[in-house]
């Protein structure tokens, strides 16, 4: 009897995280794992396999006491041989009531997707507290090995490092350009740094040279950036795209994809983009990059949030002998992030 596994997750769009889940969705069920998603928001945007249980959309008709009592039910008849936890767990209460009076008795696999531990573990500068909120029966998976370092560092907890991988679907039809351009993919949020990116776009050889920047995400800053995009004169060149499921194709075509985050976890579309042909350049921030970016041969590494060093990569793209060179490097480039790679470690884990 195949094995069942529950990927407990916020919800299926908007982050790497998701993807992520989404991507293991996929992969297990077709190793013939009994696959269930149980997303805690009601936002589903990326292809999964596998069944859905949409506890967002339940809750929303519930009060907090039925919905609590709902998935508890749930979780109670459904046996699951192991849950994997890619949630954000940010909120010591719930998830003491959560360890309590729901998951107690699960065997779980923590899947920590940041650098910022508090966002996995709640009170996260006091370990003792912090560590009441987790199973017994209990493994971690940090997604690189910075944050590896940083959970021993700061909770003295035993993890692995099972690092991200993409799916590629090449099906997408090819989409017809005008221009050259850019691109950068993420929450819009202040972590992200977007506003750190179109400075350095402003100030970069690109503009005259007729290469725009696209931006795919969603967020809080929104507004803010369309302002910033005002106020330097940049409404032709620079695009707030919003979110989109044909972002493999924008990739493909791109010159580039770069990153200027302030710090992430193990960035997603960095291995995407290298899967694409597409060549990366993002700040050495923590975590992930580093892991990711052989410098020259997949990308440039640029010194963390150092913003002349970016704006001289981002001149290097019109430079027809650098970037033919690092075109032709990447080519030959053979990615450790493959889910043939990597999908057999999560197997191994499942079944140990």
């Amino acid at each position: 009897m195949s094995k069942k596994v529950c990927l407990l997750t916020d919800s299926l769009g908007s982050g790497g995280a998701e993807k992520m889940v989404a991507n293991l969705s996929k992969s297990l069920t077709s190793k013939g794992y009994d696959i269930t998603i149980v997303s805690m928001i009601d936002r589903i945007v990326y292809d999964f396999e596998g069944t859905l249980y949409n506890f967002g959309k339940i809750k929303n008709s519930l009060s907090r006491f039925k919905a609590f009592k709902t998935l508890q039910k749930f979780f109670k008849h459904q046996d699951f041989d192991v849950i994997l936890d890619h949630r954000i767990r940010d909120k010591w209460i719930k998830e003491f009531l959560f360890l309590k009076f729901v998951f107690n008795k699960n065997r779980f696999i923590y899947c920590v997707h940041h650098y910022d531990l508090s966002m996995y573990f709640p009170l996260v500068s006091f370990p003792f507290l912090s560590k009441l909120t987790l199973v017994k029966q209990r493994e971690i998976i940090a997604v690189s090995q910075i944050v590896k370092k940083e959970i021993v560092k700061r909770l003295s907890l035993d993890s692995k490092v099972i690092y991200n991988y993409p799916v590629i679907d090449n099906r997408n039809e090819e989409p017809e350009f005008g221009f050259e351009y850019i691109i950068a993919i993420g929450r819009l949020e202040k972590i992200k740094q977007f506003d750190i990116l179109i400075n350095c776009y402003k100030a970069s050889k690109l503009l005259d040279n007729g290469i725009k920047l696209l931006i795919f995400g969603e967020g809080s800053e929104r507004n803010n950036l369309q302002n910033l995009i005002v106020k330097l004169n940049l409404e032709s060149h620079v695009f707030l795209k919003g979110f989109s499921t044909e972002i493999n194709t924008y990739i493909k075509n791109a010159k580039a994809l770069v990153m200027t985050s302030k710090s992430e976890g193990f960035p997603m579309v960095l291995i995407e983009a290298n899967q694409l042909n597409t060549p990366v350049i993002a700040f050495d921030c923590k975590s992930g990059p580093s892991e990711i970016i052989q410098h020259g041969r997949n990308g440039w590494l640029i010194k963390n949030q150092d913003k002349s060093k970016m704006v001289k990569a981002l001149n290097a793209l019109v430079d027809d002998t650098e970037y033919s060179k690092l075109q032709d490097n990447l080519r030959d480039y053979d990615s450790p992030f493959t889910e043939e790679k990597i999908i057999a470690q999560w197997i191994n884990l499942i079944n140990s």
